[in-house]
């Protein structure tokens, strides 16, 4: 039974795991951790959601497309990008990826802070069933 938490800003909300085989890495993570996977088509990929243990951070396996970064990438839940993404810029951190949208359920961008530590940054669409 999966705890429902509620993700306010600030809070880690999902960690992302780059993978050139995502069926194989969901596997290893099943098996040493019994994290549970759903798939999500995402065009011609197919992105690998998993739950952790009860009360953890769930997230996501994928193949990342070109020009996006190959390391673990933890999400900040965030109420706006935009806002978030000025703070970010006017306290010497950087743009990585330009907030783009996710297929109804959201938004997200990539940014680093001084020192080059890439994170993601997610809008959840109030609108999108879950």
């Amino acid at each position: 039974v999966m705890v429902e938490t509620t993700i306010t800003q600030g809070m880690w909300c999902h960690v992302e795991i780059p993978s050139k085989d995502p069926a194989t890495s969901a596997k290893f993570y099943s098996e040493v951790f019994g994290w549970k996977f759903s798939e999500m088509p995402m065009g011609v990929d197919t992105y690998h959601l998993y739950e952790t243990a009860e009360g953890g951070i769930g997230g996501g396996i994928h193949n990342p497309p070109e020009g996006m970064p190959r390391q673990m990438i933890n999400y900040v839940a965030v109420d706006e990008i935009e806002p978030i993404v000025a703070s970010v810029e006017s306290n010497g951190g950087s743009v990585v990826v330009p907030k783009q949208e996710v297929h109804g359920i959201g938004w997200f961008s990539l940014v680093s802070d001084p020192d080059g530590n890439v994170f993601g940054l997610w809008q959840s669409n109030p609108n999108a069933s879950h």
